[in-house]
């Protein structure tokens, strides 16, 4: 556990919603480009900070300019890191889906991913880490 600025991570997950949203308004096939960019955004951003341009912009203007209060909360970043790969893997894939004629089966699994992000951004529920601390309580360690 450590301290992390969870400003930031809301605002990113939002951002990654909000995408996906407009990616479902669109359609077909149209609606696969904002899915994909949630998608490399989640995942490139996991693993090189550039690419997260939502936590650069809070970073960089929206915090410091005083548009959004940074607030620092202890948590588990590991569980929330393979989260955030895993959605954006899923995202990338349900774009390609979309592309590939498997319309529904594209949306469900991103609305699925949706949902998810939502939970966390809005009350703090980890899907992956819940179900991760279900597996300690019963012994079998993940982590």
């Amino acid at each position: 556990m450590g301290i992390y600025d969870v400003t930031a991570r809301k605002a990113h997950q939002w951002t990654m919603v909000a995408l996906v949203v407009v990616g479902f308004v669109l359609g077909d096939p149209l609606g696969a480009v904002p899915l994909a960019l949630a998608g490399a955004i989640m995942l490139l951003g996991r693993f090189w900070w550039p690419a997260d341009l939502v936590r650069q912009f809070v970073w960089r203007v929206a915090e410091p300019g005083g548009w959004l209060p940074r607030i620092d909360r202890e948590e588990d970043h590991v569980t929330r890191r393979i989260a955030r790969a895993l959605g954006g893997v899923i995202w990338l894939g349900s774009a390609l889906l979309i592309l590939g004629g498997f319309s529904t089966v594209g949306w469900v699994l991103s609305i699925v991913i949706a949902v998810m992000v939502s939970l966390d951004a809005s009350i703090d529920f980890c899907a992956l880490c819940f179900v991760v601390a279900q597996l300690d309580r019963v012994g079998l360690r993940l982590t």
